[in-house]
């Protein structure tokens, strides 16, 4: 009976102490397996951000996404971090549907909403980039991201007074918003109605040749389509003066495609009797525009026609330009080819650049004559642009060219200053 009691007496507490040490046991088992869940997501992530901004493998960076993902499905910044690679990649289409999925949950993720508007502003759908900065400022009404995106978004809009309103929204909250500051004076510098514009460019040649003098005034007009502008040139060359008039226009057609179309006339000798052109711009994936166009260039006679094509690139600061021209005649057919690299310093407004040009198609600053006799040709220079202050900008180029005719050689230094200034506020 004792020993009965005994058993009794100590069943219960042993039976408690298993059941305690069992219990806390399979706690400790779950918070560890929950702790590692957590971690191998974060260690995935750490990798997949090592793999796409320091080797740049993308690919490689999503599948190790995705397997944080697999672990926790939940996990939003993952997602958009899957959405940002695929659009670098110029993969819109994908990186939209990630971020949908991921707005879908969390209609306030704040770096989805960042990501959607990029994404679709690259996409050059303005207008539901428009839409997410204004979600993402009713979410987040004090974040000068969503504002600042919002007014960036109305100017390509054309509603320049509307992104005016939400400059000055920006900057009465926050004055010392100094991005805010030069978006607004940069929005009143192209809301200027008219520019007028004034370059004078000299060629010095080897030999003892006379210099060439070249002198342009140019008017721009702003309209709601795009900008016409009419120029008149005055030219000095084997001491022959002349004048050459002409107009030129950059038409927008649609979201995304851009023409331009020139003519001009002369009655002198050193300038083409007249000529005409034309040109689309196409706006493609990963900041890319593409043009295709035709020049007709009459000198009394028989007239030249001159096929052209570009690829223009931007990348952060820079802009890469590669570009030829083709000219058909009975003789043969011409082809030069040209590039330029640009770099943008702080704004569109102030730049520098290289240039330079091989072949034996003349490029476009060079359209005279003589010009189609060349056996080969090369050509460097060096450019830049600096504003005065928001209505005065400052350009300046030095170059130099070799050109090879059947009888002769040519070479020659030339010098370009110019300066334009906006008029006429809206």
């Amino acid at each position: 009976m004792m020993h009965m009691m005994h058993a009794i007496r100590f069943s219960a507490p042993c039976g408690w102490l298993t059941l305690t040490l069992g219990t806390a046991l399979v706690g400790l088992i779950l918070g560890t397996s929950s702790t590692a869940v957590a971690q191998s997501s974060d260690s995935l992530f750490a990798s997949a951000r090592v793999a796409a901004f320091e080797t740049g493998d993308y690919e490689r960076a999503r599948v190790l996404a995705y397997r944080a993902l697999a672990r926790s499905p939940n996990y939003h910044g993952i997602r958009v971090f899957v959405a940002r690679t695929l659009a670098w990649e110029g993969r819109r289409d994908s990186a939209r549907a990630e971020l949908r999925s991921v707005l879908r949950e969390a209609p306030n993720h704040y770096e989805g909403l960042k990501a959607m508007v990029d994404v679709e502003s690259w996409s050059g759908r303005h207008q539901s980039a428009l839409e997410y900065a204004s979600q993402g400022l009713e979410y987040y009404p004090d974040n000068s991201h969503f504002a600042e995106a919002r007014a960036t978004l109305l100017q390509g809009l054309n509603r320049p007074e509307a992104a005016r309103s939400q400059l000055t929204a920006i900057l009465s909250a926050d004055p010392s918003n100094e991005s805010a500051k030069a978006e607004l004076r940069s929005l009143k510098g192209e809301q200027m109605r008219y520019n007028v514009s004034l370059s004078y460019r000299h060629d010095a040649f080897r030999g003892g040749r006379a210099p060439w003098r070249f002198g342009t005034v140019a008017l721009r007009r702003s309209t709601p389509i795009g900008s016409i502008i009419g120029r008149m040139q005055y030219g000095r060359r084997f001491s022959t003066n002349g004048l050459k008039f002409g107009i030129d226009a950059y038409p927008s057609l649609t979201s995304g495609l851009y023409a331009y179309v020139n003519a001009g006339v002369s009655r002198s000798s050193i300038f083409p009797n007249y000529r005409v052109g034309g040109s689309l711009y196409k706006s493609l994936p990963w900041s890319t525009t593409a043009e295709v166009g035709t020049r007709y260039l009459n000198f009394g006679g028989s007239g030249t026609l001159i096929y052209t094509a570009s690829l223009t690139k931007y990348y952060g600061s820079y802009m890469f330009r590669g570009g030829a021209f083709v000219t058909p005649s009975e003789s043969g057919t011409s082809v030069s080819g040209n590039g330029m690299v640009r770099r943008y310093l702080g704004s569109s407004r102030l730049y520098v650049g290289v240039n330079g040009s091989f072949g034996t198609s003349p490029p476009d600053k060079d359209r005279f004559e003589e010009n189609f006799r060349r056996t080969r040709s090369w050509s460097v220079s060096a450019d830049a642009q600096i504003p005065l202050n928001y209505r005065i900008l400052l350009g300046a180029s030095l170059g130099y060219d070799f050109e090879e005719f059947p009888s002769r050689t040519q070479r020659r230094v030339s010098t370009t200053v110019s300066l334009s200034f906006d008029v006429s506020p809206r």
